[in-house]
């Protein structure tokens, strides 16, 4: 092998790589728990002024809370 054909199977490894990771931490925070709408109000608070700052941070806890509720709770949650 020359030393072009190794740069280019390498460089094809690490992007395969790279994308292999971030599918992971994806997969793993929807997995976990990362809500859409709390990723997307989080991403954009800083663009927020004070009175939707507040209101984001009140919708984030009350998600929050049912999720608590939730989990200390033995019955399933309904998916009505």
């Amino acid at each position: 092998m020359d030393s072009d054909s190794f740069n280019i199977i390498l460089a094809a490894v690490l992007i395969f790589l790279v994308i292999f990771i971030f599918i992971r931490i994806a997969l793993g925070v929807r997995k976990h728990g990362g809500s859409m709408t709390t990723t997307m109000l989080a991403s954009t608070f800083e663009f927020l002024n004070k009175d939707k700052r507040k209101a984001v941070e009140e919708i984030v806890e009350v998600k929050a809370n049912k999720k608590m509720e939730e989990e200390s709770s033995d019955k399933p949650k309904d998916n009505l």
